[in-house]
């Protein structure tokens, strides 16, 4: 095997030594690279192999020193180009020669084949394959949790009939580009076929997925101007989160296309989340509860708060939902259903909403009557949960100082830097915040001293300690003791829920318990009748 001969059939050949330092290049090799008096030669080989594949190329050679032959990158002509090397030992002077085929151009037909088969021909996003294998590299990476979204366009079947497929093609186009601008970084957004697309969140939850959804749901909300009449569709999502709707990629599609499916027949342009079998009566209840918004099924009554002489001074507003296929369903069956479907800042504007109207109302009886309303954890997340509140007390025209939010502790140590904020907000505006449920989560005197809190609310489940002196135990009389107590030296009042009995409101009251609700001075009230409650009260007064 002579050089010359070699010469003519290989585009460069070099004669390298055990340290790939360059002995000997090819007339041809030399044309090949360019090299002329002006642009010579790095002394090793190496320093011509693309930096990625220095490592994979001294692999191989180590792994067959005798002969070898990999697919590599070379500088050429200041450009990558691919070459097929072969390397042949010459044990006596050693040294190596090594053969160069310049192969890019397969390489790059070979590049543009397995892009084609890879995405998709219409609007250029990775299709079905390419999706499969990067959720396969998100399972076997380990990186803990992401989540797939299952996307299918509202309407888009009646678009395509109407107008034909070029039109369909154009809102196809049209909708990829939306969604791409808003996808994160590391996120894989592709489409399945037809009007069906799919979205991996590498490291998402399942809130910040729900999130990241519902501003899919906000940029498919602008007209589509591709279409005629400027035409409106929206998107159904459904959402499914490894590990624990999923531990394979079919088995997550699958279920995100459940949750899909189940956002459809809830109404569309909503997002659901993919609810396991043995909860598939959620499901049910989820779809009750958004044709109950629709039928106005949801309303409010109102629990009276009582002070120390059994005098009615303020109510806290419950929300209820009588539906039309389940019947009267309690709150802590509803609620959780409610938040995890994203409706709760919905319902929460709208409870809120009422709770004021309904103030205003009462306030033409008695002036200082305070209304207490519930915000869930989920309501108070959002960004302008502030904004809203003021806005709606504006609305009603109800003074600020008589409207009591109660949050759970689990809201106050969740994102405690908005909180704090909002918090501060709403309080300069002379709005009160009552901690709910208290004793039951994570009690701090951090965060009651450092957040304008002006009372807290004992629960109910303190309170049924209380029995008699028989019945209850001294401990439990001691603990709601020292949280009145506690209370007190930091100048909150303190309201007591679940009040039943006689013997517990003697004793509540004697421990210098500021306010009661309860069965025993009053059942929850529709707004009618907590109205005519309050005008026996104002007639007795006279």
């Amino acid at each position: 095997m002579s050089t010359p001969t070699l010469d003519r059939v290989l585009d460069a050949v070099f004669r390298v030594d055990g340290r790939f330092d360059i002995k000997f290049v090819s007339e041809k090799g030399q044309q090949w690279l360019a090299a002329t008096a002006s642009v010579t030669l790095p002394t090793s080989f190496l320093q011509l192999v693309c930096a990625d594949d220095v490592d994979r190329f001294c692999q191989v050679c180590d792994a067959t020193p005798d002969g070898f032959s990999c697919d590599i990158r070379i500088l050429r002509n200041d450009e990558l180009c691919w070459v097929h090397v072969r390397g042949y030992r010459l044990a006596a002077a050693g040294q190596f020669v090594l053969c160069l085929i310049d192969i890019s151009n397969w390489k790059r037909d070979e590049l543009a084949g397995r892009h084609a088969a890879e995405h998709d021909a219409l609007t250029g996003l990775p299709n079905r394959v390419f999706f499969k294998r990067a959720v396969e590299h998100q399972l076997l990476s380990g990186t803990g949790r992401f989540t797939i979204a299952m996307l299918d366009l509202d309407g888009f079947k009646k678009v395509n009939d109407t107008f034909g497929h070029a039109m369909g093609d154009a809102v196809l186009i049209e909708t990829a580009k939306r969604l791409t601008k808003i996808v994160g970084p590391q996120d894989v957004f592709a489409r399945l076929g037809g009007d069906e697309f799919v979205l991996l969140m590498a490291d998402a939850d399942l809130a910040a997925a729900q999130a990241r959804a519902r501003g899919m749901l906000l940029a498919m909300a602008r007209p589509f101007e591709t279409a005629p009449h400027n035409a409106y569709l929206g998107v159904s999502i459904g959402l499914a989160q490894f590990p624990e709707h999923g531990r394979d990629c079919s088995v997550l599609l699958n279920n995100a296309d459940n949750a899909m499916y189940h956002s459809k027949n809830a109404g569309k342009n909503r997002v659901s989340v993919f609810v396991p079998k043995e909860s598939a009566v959620d499901f049910s209840i989820q779809t009750a509860i958004h044709n109950g918004i629709q039928e106005g099924e949801f309303y409010l009554d109102f629990q009276p708060q009582y002070d120390l002489n059994r005098r009615l001074i303020g109510a806290e507003a419950l929300m209820r939902w009588k539906g039309q296929d389940f019947g009267q369903v309690p709150p802590d069956k509803f609620i959780p259903i409610v938040e995890e479907s994203g409706l709760m800042p919905f319902l929460g504007t709208w409870a809120l909403r009422f709770a004021c109207h309904q103030l205003r109302q009462i306030q033409t009886l008695m002036p200082n009557f305070i209304m207490s309303v519930n915000v869930s954890p989920v309501q108070f997340g959002a960004e302008d949960f502030d904004q809203q509140v003021l806005q709606a007390i504006a609305e009603c025209g109800v003074s600020p100082a008589s409207v009591v939010l109660e949050i759970t502790e689990s809201t106050l140590m969740h994102s405690q830097e908005r909180t704090e904020r909002a918090l501060a907000t709403l309080c300069k505006h002379g709005i009160h915040f009552s901690i709910d449920d208290f004793g039951t989560g994570f009690s701090s005197l951090a965060y009651l001293t450092r957040l304008p809190v002006s009372s807290i609310k004992i629960d109910k489940a303190f309170v049924r300690a209380i029995e008699d002196e028989h019945k209850a135990s001294p401990t439990e009389k001691k603990l709601v003791t020292a949280m009145i107590n506690l209370a007190h030296s930091i100048d909150l009042e303190v309201v007591a829920e679940g009040v039943e009995n006689e013997s517990q409101f003697a004793f509540l009251k004697q421990s210098g318990c500021n306010m009661f609700q309860g069965y025993l001075l009053s059942r929850p009230l529709s707004a009618a009748a907590l109205t005519h409650l309050l005008e026996q009260q104002t007639k007795v007064s006279a």
